[in-house]
Parts: C-alpha cells; structure tokens; sequence
C-alpha cells in the first residue's frame, strides 16, 4: 500500500486535493478550561474565503467534561460537532477524527490539541504553502510556548521549553506531531493511514503516523509562518513535570528513531553513544549546582533524557506516559 501511494503522488502531485472543507479538528481529554481557550481562539481565526470551515471536537472521557464547553461555543458562527471516543487512549482519539472527517466528506483537517490556541493567521497560512508549494501535500508549523503566569528563569529557560526556530518555511521533514498539522483526508480516506494503538497511552503516534505518510510519498513541508501556542500552566512549568518530560522525551524519540534503523548495529552504536553523555553528566551534576539553578537544572533534565534513550533501547517498547492529564 505504501509503495502504491508513493508512485500515485510522485507522478500526480499537481493533483492533490482542492481545498474545499477543512475541518477544525481537536481531542480533548478532561481540560474544559483550556478547551475553552482553544475554542476561543478558533473563533479569532481569519477564516478562508470559499472554503467551508467546521470544528470537530472529540472527547476521549467516557463521562462527557466537554460536552458543556463545547455547547457553550454553539450556534456562534462555525459548525462544532462533538463526539465521544470512550476507548481511552490519544490514538483511538485521533483515529476517530479520522473516521468523523471521512463520514463529514471533509477535504482537509487541520489537527491541534487541547492546551493550545491558534493564531489568527495560522490556518490561512497552512492553506497558502499547501496551495502553493507544489511538494506539500502536508503542512506543518510550530508549537510555542506561551506561558501562562510569570514563572522563575530556570524554568522558562529550561531545555524541555527550548523552541525550534531553526527550519526555514519550504524544507521538508520526515515527520511532524498533530499539535499543528494541515492535511487532506485522502491521506485516510484513500490509503488507509491510521494512528497507531501500540503508543495509546505513551504518545508518538502522531510522529509514526506522519513518518509512514511521508515514507508513502505525501510529503511534509515545513510552514514556519503558520503558528499555534501550546498553554503552559502550572502543572507543567515545575521541576518534577520537566525531569519527567525530559525522560519522555529521549524514551519516546529513540523508540522511534530505532524503529527506523535498517541496519541493527546502528542500534547498538546509538546506545553506546548515550553511555559517556550519561557519565560526564552526571559528573559535573554536583558542581552545576553552584553555576545557578537553571544550568544545574538543564543538565539533570539531560540525564533524565539520556537515561530515557538508553531505557529506549533497552526495553524498545512502549510505556506509559499520558496517564495523568496534566491541566485538568
């Protein structure tokens, strides 16, 4: 199938799907509040001429926490259809805005998350690149901070809030997260993509399910200009949520990056370059403490991260990340 999809979109890629429908898709999970805020970005958006435009909002808790949210924001000048997914999990979520934008005969989703707001020009901005940059067939912009109270340096500062900046707006990615992603159904609809269930309750679903579309030949471009801001409350912007964060974050990304390894000793090599990171780290922890918290900080949060990549390899299995929802 995926060798199929590559050849259809080489050969037909000033064929890709007109935008006509986009369909504003979010999965929440138990954060009625910060729903609200996205909700209420939605509503700030500058929304394209021409183009029909509808919310989709699909609520992963079984017991309904978004239901008064959402019909709050009804009947206010856009389409919101809400759903329950009560299969727990982010990638049954996921799947079933899949299946809900299939049944809607959607053209387009635009995928974000539930502790984030959009900027006015972000989904302008996605349909723009899409229409005229002839390789992308999917379009993906950053996530950046925003910060919801004033929080210490050594926080803010923090290596796990570090912002990517460094791509300029045309490069192509292997893969990309849902929190800010543009993308026609067909990708589902025609070519049967799916998100993975084996990551339910880790996360990295999103990143295997774009590495599989950009393997197939949809290409993932890269949209600087087309930005979302991720809420930053308190139940992150503290140290124990970071050094936790940090450890996801280099369990996570060397799952997958192993997972994508041809040659097995590319493996072994990648652990054995973790090893000394791991050891001079931890070394020089003790005297970091008297250059300042933000540098003793960021470099614990290194060894949280290196000892994730190293359990990564280990284990090379999913775990369990996304059980307690952060923000709720």
């Amino acid at each position: 199938m995926e060798k199929k999809a590559a050849a259809i979109i080489e050969n037909t890629a000033i064929l890709k799907p007109e935008v006509s429908f986009v369909l504003l898709s979010c999965c929440t999970c138990k954060r009625p509040q910060m729903l609200n805020e996205t909700l209420k970005s939605i509503f700030d958006l500058h929304l394209p001429k021409n183009i029909k435009t509808e919310i989709l909002i699909v609520d992963n808790d079984k017991d309904e926490s978004a239901k008064d949210t959402v019909l709050n924001w009804q009947n206010k000048g856009i389409t919101i259809y809400y759903t329950v997914e009560p299969e727990r999990g982010i990638a049954f979520a996921r799947n079933r805005v899949l299946t809900e934008a299939i049944k809607l005969n959607a053209s387009h989703i635009l995928f974000f998350d539930d502790d984030e707001v959009l900027t006015p020009d972000c989904l302008i901005n996605h349909i723009d690149l899409y229409n005229t940059n002839k390789d992308a067939y999917i379009s993906s912009g950053p996530t950046v901070n925003k910060f919801m109270e004033n929080f210490p340096k050594y926080i803010t500062r923090h290596l796990v809030f570090k912002q990517k900046y460094t791509k300029k707006t045309g490069q192509k990615k292997e893969d990309c997260a849902c929190g800010n992603v543009f993308f026609p159904v067909s990708v589902a609809k025609d070519y049967n993509l799916r998100f993975s269930t084996e990551y339910k309750y880790m996360g990295g679903e999103d990143g295997d399910f774009f590495y599989r579309a950009s393997s197939a030949g949809f290409n993932i471009i890269w949209n600087k200009e087309a930005v979302i801001e991720e809420m930053v409350t308190k139940e992150r912007a503290n140290i124990p949520y970071i050094l936790k964060k940090c450890y996801y974050n280099g369990y996570s990304g060397t799952m997958q990056r192993i997972k994508r390894f041809k040659n097995k000793n590319k493996k072994y090599s990648y652990f054995l370059r973790q090893i000394p990171v791991f050891i001079i780290n931890l070394l020089i922890l003790i005297p970091s403490i008297f250059l300042g918290p933000s540098i003793f900080y960021n470099i614990l949060g290194i060894i949280c991260r290196t000892k994730g990549k190293i359990d990564a390899c280990i284990k090379n299995k999913p775990i369990t990340f996304y059980n307690k929802i952060y923000g709720s």
